[in-house]
This record gives C-alpha cells, structure tokens and sequence, in this order.
C-alpha cells in the first residue's frame, strides 16, 4: 500500500483517474485479438463476434461481451486485476460484464451519461494508439466547469474547445476511470476499416460499492466501526442535502483499533446548488468523524478501503 497521508488530494473533485501500465499480459491480450482477425479470408465462427450497434446520432460502433472473446483464463486474469482496482482504491467489489468495442471509419459516441450503471465508468484501451493511423478516438467529457458554465463565466478571455471538454488518449494499456454522470463520448474515428487497426477498448463500471478491509480485522467487526462513522455523519444530512457523489477513503488502523492513517482517494462529490462550501464543509464532518472512530482490537494492523456515497 502505498503511504498513508491525510486528504492527499490536492483538489476536492476528482472526476477522471488514468493508470498507465495498468495490466502486465495487456500484451497477451492484444494478441488473442490479433490472432483471431489475422486472416481475413478465414470464415469460420470466431471471426463471428459483432454487434454493429448504431443509434442515429447517438452511437456507431462493433461491441462483444469481453469475456466471451478471450480465452477463460486470460480473461480471468484481467478480470481479477480490475476488481483488485476497484476494491482497493474505489471501494467497489465488483464490475458490470464489461464490453469489448472496435472504432472504425465513422463510429463514434456522442454526448451522454451512464448514470444508474454504477458510481465510476472505466474504459482500458487495447488500441495501438502511438502507430493509429487513424484521426479521433478520444474519450472526452464536459468538464464540470462547462456544466456550470455561468458561475464561471468571465467576459475577459475567450473560450476554445479545451476550455469546455477533457479529452483522454486511449493510449495502449491505459486505465481510464471516470465519473459517469459528467456526459461524456468518443470522438468520431476517421481513417481506417480495418479492425486490427482501429480503437480497441475494454470498458463498463465499477459497481457495488462496499468496504474492503485486509488486516486483522474481518469484514463484520470493521463494518461494526464504519457504520457508527456513517450514522454520526448522517447526522448532518440536513447540512449537505445539496452534496451529490462519491468518495473513497484508504484508513490504517492499529492493531489497537485506532485510526493512524486516512487517506482520501476519490471525491467526486459536487453540489447541486453551486455551493461549494457545503462540499468543503461536509469533507471536513467526513475525515473528523473517520479519525475519531475506534474499531476492535486485533493481532495487527488493518487497511480499510471506505466508500461513501451520497444519492438523496
């Protein structure tokens, strides 16, 4: 784990996380891809596998359950991999079945939100990014800025594409987790039909969001401690009734049951009145009450993956 330091993010919202590397047989997977299109006179049923899904004006591409197109156990190990991610640093025990898509000349998603799926989308990118021979094929999103966009006007400068949208690079191996209510899409792909050559991705959600503790407590005796955290927090609903979002909190504690470490991981959290000293304020009721809890006693320490989310 990495070292435990109060509130190490630097901004209170964090909408996009990327991890670069993300998968170490990536490579493996890639190629089960290639081998199964290397020959494009085969006609045999595994070349069989496209959902040419096309809503007019909204989605144009080729998708395939993941985990029906590798073989068992290569998928399984990056399955295992993302639910490592999602329990450590998300507080999220599982994924939706994820979705193997392929951008080719004209596919594209436009704007939209994947609100009811789960509390964080990820896209993981198989595609050869640094020899495309393609153009688009981004991930972009409209910043939070943009969707209050006249509480941050200001008449002294213009506004460019940059200042509206985030654009995210499907680099080869790259993780791509983001919030999935902000509307987001693909740029549309121009260039090539080939599918060994176009935007190649494994994506879906992260979902069920629950503690993930390892250590010497077990699940029971720790959930004891977290839910007289969530109940004194909760005692403040009436303060930030405006806060919508998720966070997740990384917390040592002592074989004593003491807190001696809280490390925020993830904020979402966004006010739906513009108010951000309500955010401000409710993060501070979050980590005073996280750092007070005493939990059980144990033969050693534990770690504590703590998500908290706030749907009223």
């Amino acid at each position: 784990m990495d070292s435990y330091l109060n509130c190490t993010l630097k901004q209170p919202h964090q909408t996009i996380l990327t991890v670069d590397s993300f998968y170490k047989d990536a490579p493996k997977l890639r190629s089960e891809y290639d081998a199964r299109f290397a020959n494009p006179h085969k006609a045999d049923s595994d070349r069989f596998i496209w959902d040419y899904w096309h809503i007019k004006d909204q989605y144009t591409l080729l998708r395939t359950p993941a985990y029906h197109f590798f073989k068992p156990r290569t998928y399984a190990a990056f399955h295992k991999a993302l639910l490592k991610y999602g329990r450590e640093v998300l507080g999220c025990y599982d994924v939706t079945p994820p979705w193997m898509s392929c951008y080719v000349e004209g596919c594209s998603q436009d704007l939209h939100a994947d609100v009811p799926h789960g509390p964080w989308a990820f896209v993981f990118s198989l595609t050869n990014w640094s020899n495309r021979e393609f153009s688009g094929g981004e991930t972009w999103m409209l910043k939070p800025e943009t969707l209050q966009y006249w509480h941050n006007f200001s008449s002294l400068r213009g506004v460019e594409r940059h200042d509206l949208m985030t654009e995210v690079q499907p680099e080869f191996n790259r993780l791509t987790v983001f919030d999935p209510r902000l509307p987001h899409g693909v740029r549309e792909v121009r260039g090539v039909r080939d599918p060994l050559k176009g935007r190649l991705v494994i994506h879906g959600w992260f979902k069920d969001p629950e503690p993930y503790v390892t250590g010497g407590l077990n699940r029971k005796t720790a959930a004891e401690g977290l839910n007289e955290v969530l109940d004194r927090i909760f005692s403040h609903q009436q303060d930030f009734e405006d806060c919508h979002g998720t966070l997740s909190y990384q917390m040592k504690i002592s074989s004593a049951g003491s807190v001696i470490g809280v490390r925020r991981m993830t904020c979402t959290l966004q006010s739906l009145t513009n108010s951000q000293k309500s955010v401000a304020a409710l993060l501070k009721v979050i980590e005073k009450e996280i750092k007070k809890q005493k939990f059980s006693r144990a033969k050693t320490a534990s770690v504590i993956t703590f998500p908290i989310l706030f749907r009223f």
